[in-house]
């Protein structure tokens, strides 16, 4: 009986496992659209699609070889993980066995980072059975505003200060009406620029002009406002933060005898200011009687050692006493220049030859104000020294610090040029530059000079300054006399101070009085 029972139950189950062998043959009879229709592959185009740019994703269809018939081509999808069709590609076509069918499907991503999504191909089979397959796709946008990167090699607190701006477009369709506006600093002429389009992958420069307020550490602000490829209107803010610097005054005027060369042309750092690089001056000794010389003619030269830009550079020939030559007139110089730069002008003095010793001023504009530096030229002196761009101030207690620089005005190199503070009973020199070692100096050539003292301001009005050099066979020393600032003042300015006229070397040179340049006023005296 028992064994019955389980010949019973064998029975029984065979049959429900042939009628389970039934109902899946069964489906896959029905499915076989879905089992031979595949998504193959799928493609993104470009390699790194941007926010706001089309982005294609190819994919690619295929019916299997094993196919009994060909089937409709319905429709492409690129749907997002939460179900949301992104784009569609419809009326396809229809599939042979064996065929492939690859369909770009293009979309816009507005937001940047990664997309999830899946491509879903829907076929319909010889029987109107619908079928769909699908295959994921990711896709990461990268940003599509434009980038901009701002460069502000020079911002100095009160004083146009150039800045530069590289605008590039990283997308792979053309971006308009791109504005680029600087916010802060809130002052300057050129604080706004427009590109009306900017193509696919370029890149342009954009040139801005700012007036910082305040010196230290500040911030740039801008903001950009453009249209996407798409034609939606889009903004962003940019910030960087900025060095801005005290205005530094340091214009240096330089008169010498003309060689007859380049006329009337601006010269660079390396050309113009030789002198100072320790370069040799290939400028005519005045005992030579040739060329440009013959003539009259000087050559004048304005240089720029500050941080900032001076405007309207104007060259006045003056007699001594500061009266304008009219015989020579004004001459324009340049109208900007920048700093590290110089320029020069050739000026025939022949006209005014009945005045013995002519003065050279360069009248320009910084930050606003209209200011002035002199030189003076003595046509007979073969070897002169000469004081300019002269600062001097008190850093802290009785600290002293001069700057400035020395120039050789004469006809004939200098040499063994030393500079340092004399020790009176008020003033001492002191370290680091208690002296200064210059060296050679040739005509018409510069030389900066650095010298640090300590003062008893109670009692003291002047900083006085050897000056020794070598000239020809004769070793001359002279002394300039620096006016100390007046009580509570930290700064000497031209107004101040005074000068004398030149006194006699040894040997019969002629000595000119140094005239003043910036900040503090001083007088050659006699030699020691």
């Amino acid at each position: 009986m028992q064994q019955s029972g389980r010949r019973l139950r064998l029975a029984t189950l065979v049959v429900i496992s042939l009628l389970s062998i039934s109902v899946i043959t069964s489906g896959v009879a029905v499915g076989v659209p879905a089992a031979r229709v595949a998504v193959s592959d799928a493609t993104v185009a470009p390699a790194t699609p941007t926010a706001g740019a089309p982005t294609t994703v190819t994919a690619t269809v295929r019916l299997s070889g094993g196919s009994t018939s060909a089937v409709t081509l319905d429709r492409v999808e690129l749907v997002r993980s939460d179900d949301e069709t992104v784009a569609t590609v419809s009326d396809l076509g229809s599939l042979s066995a064996g065929e492939t069918l690859t369909v770009p499907v293009t979309a816009t991503f507005e937001t940047p980072g990664e997309h999830d999504l899946r491509v879903e191909a829907t076929v319909t089979d010889a029987e109107d059975d619908e079928v769909t397959v699908t295959r994921p796709v990711s896709v990461v946008i990268e940003r599509g505003m434009p980038q901009v990167a701002f460069d502000i090699p020079n911002a100095v607190v009160g004083a146009d200060s150039p800045v530069q701006a590289t605008v590039s477009n990283p997308t792979n369709a053309a971006i308009r009406n791109l504005s680029v506006m600087i916010n802060a600093p809130a002052e300057g002429e050129r604080r706004m620029r427009e590109i009306p389009v900017l193509a696919a992958g370029a890149t342009t420069t954009l040139n801005f002009s700012v007036r910082p307020q305040s010196t230290g550490q500040q911030q740039l602000r801008a903001s950009v406002s453009y249209l996407t490829p798409a034609g939606t209107a889009a903004q962003m803010e940019q910030t960087r933060p900025i060095r801005v610097e005290p205005l530094a005054n340091d214009v240096g005027i330089r008169v010498s005898r003309s060689t007859g060369g380049n006329q009337n042309a601006g010269g660079g750092v390396a050309g113009g200011l030789g002198g100072i690089l320790g370069g040799q001056s290939d400028l005519q000794d005045s005992g030579s009687q040739t060329g440009g010389s013959e003539q009259g003619e000087v050559e004048v030269t304005v240089s720029n050692f500050g941080n900032a830009p001076i405007n309207s550079v104007v060259v006045i020939p003056q007699t001594a006493n500061g009266t304008v030559v009219e015989e020579i007139g004004r001459i324009v110089v340049d109208e900007t220049l920048s700093p590290g730069t110089a320029s020069t002008v050739t000026i025939d003095t022949a006209r005014a030859e009945l005045i013995g010793q002519l003065r050279f001023a360069a009248a320009y504009e910084l930050a606003g104000e209209r200011r002035t530096v002199a030189a003076e030229f003595n046509r007979r002196a073969p070897g002169t020294v000469e004081l300019t761009g002269v600062n001097l101030s008190v850093e802290s207690g009785e600290s002293i610090s001069v700057r400035g620089n020395l120039g050789n005005t004469g006809g004939s190199e200098i040499s063994g040029v030393v500079v340092q503070v004399a020790n009176t009973e008020y003033v001492t020199p002191v370290y680091p530059k208690r002296s200064y070692f210059v060296g050679t100096v040739g005509t018409s050539e510069f030389a900066p000079i650095e010298l640090t003292a300590s003062a008893d301001l109670q009692n003291a009005t002047e900083v006085p300054v050897r000056i020794s050099y070598t000239v020809g066979a004769n070793r001359v020393v002279d002394t300039a006399r620096i006016a100390l600032p007046s009580a509570g003042g930290t700064e000497r300015t031209d107004s101040e101070s005074g000068s004398e006229g030149p006194v006699n070397a040894i040997g019969g040179v002629l000595l000119v009085g140094a005239v003043i340049a910036i900040g503090v006023g001083f007088v050659i005296g006699r030699r020691e």
